[in-house]
C-alpha cells in the first residue's frame, strides 16, 4: 500500500510539473505580447503558419490592423509597407504577436527585401527549390548573428576629436574592405580616459565616434545607411586612472549579418 501511495504521489507531481510547463502556452492572457521569428510554411486565409528555429510551428492570425513591412538593408532603417499578398511560403519573417482568446494575432510582420526575392524565385521555379529552401533555413538559423570582418581602433589626443594620419589610414583600409562586401554595416563606440568630468567625457566620446562616422562617409565613400550612429560610451573599461592614451579611442567594426548574404560581391 505504501508503495502505491508513493507512486500516486510521484504521478501527481509529474502531472503538476507538466501542467505548469504548458501553462504559458495554454493560458496566455488576453493582451500578452510575444515575438516569433521563422519561415512561413503555410497560409490559409487569415492564418499563417510559421516554423521557428526549434522546428516548432506557430499559427498566427492576420487582422485588418496587421502592419506588414519590407525592410531594406542590414540596418533596416528604410522600409516599405506591403499588402498581405506579399506573404508567401518560404519567406523568413519576424512577427509581433498579441494574445486574443485562443488566437495569436499579428500586430506587425516584417521581412527583408532580399529574403522576399529569394522566396519569389523559389515560388516561380527560377532556382532549384530544394537548394533555395535549404539556404533560407540556414539563413534563419544565422539571422541576427553579426560577424566582425575587420576591426580598427582609432586613437585620439587628450580632449581632441581630430583624426590622426594613422587613424585615417586605418579607416580607409576598413572602408575599402567594406566596399567588397554585400550587406555590410559599420558600428562604432567612442571612449575617453578617466580624467575630467564624467558628463563631459561622455559627450567627448560621442563626438569622437561622430568624427569617425563622418570620415567614413565623406572620405571613405561609405553609404550613410551602412554607417550606424556612433555610441558615446564615456570612460573606457580599460582606462585605469589618469590620462591613458590607449583609452582615448573609437573602436570601429565592419560587420555582416550571417543571416543576410554577406559574401564578397
Amino acid at each position: 500500500m505504501a508503495r502505491w501511495n508513493v507512486s500516486k504521489h510521484t504521478l501527481w507531481i509529474a502531472g503538476l510539473v507538466a501542467l505548469f510547463a504548458f501553462a504559458p502556452m495554454v493560458f496566455a492572457a488576453d493582451g500578452d505580447k510575444s515575438t516569433v521569428k521563422g519561415l512561413i510554411t503555410a497560409i490559409d486565409g487569415d492564418t499563417v503558419t510559421v516554423r521557428d528555429g526549434n522546428n516548432v510551428d506557430h499559427k498566427i492570425t492576420l487582422t485588418d490592423a496587421t502592419e506588414i513591412k519590407k525592410k531594406e538593408g542590414l540596418a533596416a532603417v528604410r522600409f516599405e509597407r506591403m499588402q498581405r499578398s506579399a506573404l508567401i511560403a518560404g519567406l523568413p519573417i519576424v512577427a509581433d504577436l498579441v494574445a486574443q482568446g485562443d488566437q495569436l494575432q499579428a500586430t506587425a510582420i516584417s521581412f527583408r527585401s532580399d529574403d522576399m526575392r529569394t522566396a519569389q524565385q523559389v515560388q516561380a521555379g527560377v532556382a532549384p527549390t530544394s537548394t533555395k529552401v535549404d539556404a533560407m533555413g540556414k539563413r534563419m538559423d544565422d539571422f541576427g548573428k553579426y560577424e566582425a570582418v575587420q576591426t580598427a581602433e582609432v586613437m585620439f589626443a587628450s580632449g581632441s576629436t581630430s583624426l590622426s594620419e594613422k587613424g585615417k589610414a586605418d579607416l580607409m583600409s576598413l572602408a575599402t574592405k567594406a566596399k567588397e562586401i554585400q550587406n555590410y554595416a559599420v558600428v562604432m563606440q567612442g571612449f575617453t580616459d578617466s580624467t575630467g568630468d564624467a558628463a563631459a567625457n561622455e559627450r567627448l566620446s560621442k563626438r569622437r565616434a561622430e568624427a569617425v562616422a563622418n570620415f567614413l562617409q565623406r572620405q571613405g565613400g561609405l553609404q550613410p545607411g551602412r554607417v550606424t550612429a556612433g555610441d558615446g560610451m564615456g570612460v573606457a573599461p580599460d582606462a585605469g586612472s589618469g590620462s591613458n592614451a590607449n583609452a582615448r579611442k573609437v573602436v570601429v567594426k565592419l560587420v555582416v549579418d550571417k543571416g543576410v548574404a554577406g559574401s564578397a560581391k
